[in-house]
């Protein structure tokens, strides 16, 4: 094996931490409008249930949106029309243990650890769990064609409500 060959992965890995990166810096910084173009056209974002194994995929999911409804709930963010978030949390996220697990025909298994820190309404909430992302090579980036969140928490009753994007 080359050497060019065995950097090949560690060159990977850095691409796709530099794009969750900049996804979570968009988020964090309300840029819905520019975090919808890193969304394929048949993109899906899922968070499971947190009282259900994340193999049940018959199981109702917390959120299960696809490109339409993602565009819709970040029109709705930004145009202040959901009372919980206005005036809109401050977040700060964490992205960490990022893992390329698989790549086909340009189609890459991501996986990665997270925690969203969400301040706002005299509230603080912290989220903690796993992403796994479906990404596609567009270009030199990526763009996202699944995103599924994996909470560790048992239930949402401190929290009470999901009214950002993980």
């Amino acid at each position: 094996m080359s050497q060019a060959d065995a950097l090949k992965p560690l060159l990977t890995r850095l691409q796709v931490e530099d794009f969750l990166y900049k996804e979570a810096r968009l988020l964090d910084e309300w840029r819905l409008a520019e975090w919808l173009e890193l969304l394929t056209e048949d993109t899906r974002y899922e968070v499971p249930s947190t009282d259900v194994r994340a193999e049940d995929r018959d199981a109702l999911a917390i959120v299960s949106d696809d490109a339409a409804r993602l565009r819709q709930r970040a029109d709705q963010l930004l145009g202040n029309v959901m009372w919980c978030e206005n005036p809109r949390s401050r977040t700060r996220r964490l992205v960490a243990n990022v893992c390329v697990l698989d790549e086909r025909d340009g189609v890459l298994e991501v996986t990665a650890n997270f925690a969203i820190h969400r301040f706002g309404n005299g509230r603080s909430d912290t989220f903690i769990g796993c992403y796994r992302h479906q990404l596609v090579r567009d270009g030199d980036g990526f763009r996202i064609r699944r995103r599924t969140v994996l909470l560790d928490h048992e239930s949402l009753f401190e929290h009470g409500k999901i009214s950002i994007i993980l």
